[in-house]
């Protein structure tokens, strides 16, 4: 099974999803606040939404009663938007993916966005009937249990037990897959060179996903 995170991996990152953390922050904790306040590339939404609005002093407990109304709000503000949004599908995706499918490997997502947004996110590109299953940033905040959660999903839904790869670009994918106990394959799409995913915990790393050979030759 192969798990991809979507942001700078898959795609280039969404200028709606940016813009619904914005919307809900206003909206549900009237918080005027962006997340470019925090260096927040890898973290799952929960998390995201949880340091920024400490960050503007809300109170843990209050940020917990109103999580699941806040991230209620970013998802229909991005429901209302992508329909205008111009999302980029990074170069050898579509054929990679096929190629996987092609070989039956299970295909699903590891990513820090809620996912209705994610799936909204590869709709819009024609990507979203690769992905059979996931582990999303609405199932917990730490990227870690998102792999476990996944790995749980692929066995009771596909009966699956085989090896797991865990393909993005931020050292926090890395050190989330390391945790977890599966192979990574950070792929330097993003903002971090391959010897920084290698520090992270890659036990491959690839510049992007155009060699499709090259990355089947890894996880054979």
């Amino acid at each position: 099974m192969v798990l991809f995170d979507i942001d700078k991996t898959l795609l280039k990152s969404a200028r709606g999803h940016h813009l619904s953390f914005s919307e809900a922050f206003k909206k549900v904790f009237e918080v005027d606040a962006d997340i470019d306040m925090i260096e927040h590339d890898g973290m799952t939404d929960q998390q995201i939404i949880t340091e920024i609005l400490k960050k503007n002093g809300i109170a843990e407990e209050e940020i917990k009663s109103r999580m699941a109304y806040c991230t209620a709000v970013m998802v229909d503000y991005f429901n209302e938007v992508v329909k205008d949004e111009k999302i980029i599908i990074l170069d050898g995706v579509p054929e990679l993916l096929e190629e996987l499918e092609k070989n039956n490997i299970l295909i699903g997502l590891l990513t820090g966005n809620l996912e209705p947004i994610a799936r909204a996110k590869l709709v819009k590109v024609g990507l979203n009937d690769y992905f059979k299953l996931g582990g999303f940033g609405s199932d917990d905040m730490s990227r870690a249990e998102l792999v476990k959660i996944a790995m749980v999903r692929a066995k009771d839904k596909f009966n699956f037990n085989g090896s797991v790869f865990l393909v993005g670009d931020t050292p926090k994918d890395m050190e989330a897959g390391k945790a977890a106990g599966v192979k990574n394959i950070g792929v330097a799409t993003g903002k971090y060179s391959m010897d920084q995913l290698k520090d992270a915990g890659a036990n491959f790393v690839i510049p992007n996903l155009k060699n499709k050979e090259e990355f089947l030759n890894i996880i054979r």
